[in-house]
């Protein structure tokens, strides 16, 4: 059998070697448009932070281990056209046939409608080891950098950049960051603490109309002009679509229809990834989540279709977790500012914990729930302690449909230094919003 895989990211790299596991004879072959396999998305910010040597070192997964699966790597190749029709590929180095292909592209960070789109000098997003390397010189050199979107992209260059003492302009179309993961009121801790950072500025409800080059960079927003040295643009992701792909079917946002078994509408061609809608557990309706945890997971589930569609891909909750200015910060499921999109009546309830019984540093924790049930539908965290490994407990007991009296008898371990005496997922149900002693 002949696998193609288009894209050396997440889903790609999960889906060869899960293939390589359950077809230990077919020959597969991963065709990526860029000059390395496995870069982290947020690699140069990493690479800045310390965390890693080289830049080149930001990987999650290398050629010579891909190689040593008997996976064949082809960079710095290009998928110009499909022919599903008759199993080909065409690339801008040859033609091949295929028994099975699976598409994982990926998805772009790049706002097309800024005006220096055609400026083959600025490369506005880092999502990649070449465009990363490109501006690596012109970040570490610039002092103010404006970044166009205050999402979790956008958030962690932030935090990254003014640690590195440089002036930032954060700029975002909506009326608070985060607003995809977080309730506005929620954030208040943290948002006060980005309100006294003395080099950060923030702009938002704001919309970008141009980006000019002169000497420096001139952002012209609704009525004033930012100027920096450098922009970057961290605005919502889309997929990496080319005029081939108009041959399958497409949903409105130009992402790849797929069956429950992430087939296309081609026969023996599979989308994964960015590329894809995907369930929502606790919606009635796909959605779009760019996110490496959805990306990894379907390739894997489509690895397991290849040959016999028996594995459903179940989606995701749009879970995350990260560090930024101090704060740590997750989220999983369903936010307050979301109910509209929920079928029936939900309520929310916050409340706050110190860390451990050593530990007085304050854990703030919202939840989400369904009214009549009082089954769990979404969790948020903050705190200045490492709390993120909570939240995945917390998209489990989302996806095992657990109510709050459940979550109440929840097991936990215990350890005074590590832990409260219950944990928040316990402390739901236990009344004041006040009680703060555990």
């Amino acid at each position: 059998m002949e696998i193609y895989i288009i894209g050396a990211s997440f889903a790609g790299i999960s889906c060869a070697l899960h293939a390589r596991k359950l077809y230990p004879n077919a020959k597969i072959t991963i065709i990526e448009k860029n000059t390395m396999v496995g870069f982290l998305p947020g690699g140069l910010l990493l690479y800045l932070q310390n965390k890693f040597e080289k830049l080149s070192d930001a990987v999650f997964v290398t050629e010579k281990q891909l190689e040593a699966q008997s996976i064949n790597v082809k960079l710095s190749e290009v998928l110009l056209d499909c022919h599903p029709e008759k199993h080909e590929i065409t690339t801008n180095k040859g033609n091949y046939h295929y028994d099975k292909l699976i598409l994982a592209s990926g998805s772009e960070q790049k706002s097309m409608n800024i005006g220096l789109e055609d400026d083959d000098e600025w490369d506005p997003s880092f999502k990649n080891y070449d465009l990363s390397n490109k501006i690596l010189d012109q970040i570490q050199n610039a002092e103010s950098i404006a970044i166009i979107g205050a999402g979790q992209a956008g958030i962690e260059a932030a935090s990254t950049f003014v640690d590195l003492k440089k002036t930032v302009h954060l700029i975002e179309a909506m009326d608070y960051p985060l607003f995809k993961y977080f309730d506005p009121d929620f954030l208040v801790p943290f948002l006060s603490t980005l309100k006294q950072q003395p080099n950060l500025y923030f702009y938002l409800n704001t919309t970008v109309t141009e980006v000019a080059k002169d000497k420096q960079y001139e952002i012209l927003l609704d009525g004033q002009t930012v100027v920096s040295d450098y922009v970057i643009t961290t605005v919502n992701v889309h997929p990496q679509l080319a005029a081939f792909t108009k041959k399958f079917q497409l949903h409105s946002d130009n992402t790849i229809q797929v069956n429950d078994y992430l087939e296309t509408s081609a026969k023996d061609v599979f989308a994964v990834g960015d590329l894809i809608h995907s369930p929502f557990q606790i919606r009635d309706e796909s959605v779009y989540l760019p996110q490496i945890n959805h990306a990894t997971r379907s390739g894997v589930i489509a690895a397991e279709n290849l040959l016999k569609q028996e594995v459903k891909f179940t989606g995701g909750l749009r879970t995350i977790g990260t560090k930024a200015f101090g704060w740590y910060l997750a989220s999983t499921g369903l936010i307050e500012e979301e109910a509209f999109v929920y079928k029936n009546e939900i309520a929310a309830k916050s409340f706050t914990q110190q860390f451990s019984l050593t530990d007085k540093t304050t854990i703030y924790c919202k939840v989400v729930y369904e009214k009549s049930s009082e089954r769990l539908l979404g969790m948020q965290l903050l705190s200045k302690a490492g709390c993120l490994e909570k939240i995945n407990t917390a998209a489990l007991a989302i996806e095992n449909n657990m109510t709050l009296d459940e979550l109440m008898q929840n097991d936990h371990f215990f350890q005074a230094e590590f832990t409260n005496v219950m944990e928040p997922l316990n402390r739901i149900n236990l009344g004041s919003e006040d009680r703060h002693a555990f």
